[in-house]
């Protein structure tokens, strides 16, 4: 789960298991508080350094959410890919590499520019928001 040399602890494993458990990206503060909630003794530097060892590990991505400075997920998807983020939910689903390569390619047809790498986050409306609206 961690690099090597990084021990899996009770409270590592807590916050893993608040990030898995997220119907949606958690900013900082929200994951202090759930996590303070089930156990108060975990620290907020503790909370910061695990989510930084999860971002190295590339078990959690930092994920840039209209009016949060930035919040949390983990990803179901090993390796590169984008993100699909519902405005009304805030539903996060993972957008694998293959499904824009068409884009990149069109942009090297047409623009003559090769892409070398690029991070997605797409904003719109999930199935389940629109079929309520």
């Amino acid at each position: 789960m961690l690099a090597a040399g990084e021990r899996i602890t009770p409270q590592r494993d807590l916050i893993a298991s608040v990030l898995e458990t997220a119907v949606r990206p958690l900013s900082a503060s929200a994951l202090c508080a759930v996590v303070q909630q089930i156990d108060p003794s975990v620290g907020r530097a503790t909370i910061f350094r695990t989510v930084a060892a999860l971002e190295r590990a590339g078990i959690v991505e930092q994920l840039a959410v209209p009016g949060e400075r930035s919040a949390y997920l983990l990803c179901a998807t090993v390796g590169h890919h984008h993100h699909l983020v519902c405005q009304h939910c805030g539903a996060v689903s993972d957008l694998p590499e293959e499904a824009v390569m068409p884009f990149f390619a069109s942009i090297q047809q047409s623009h003559e520019f090769h892409v070398d790498h690029a991070n997605f986050t797409v904003y719109g409306t999930c199935a389940g928001c629109a079929r309520h609206r």
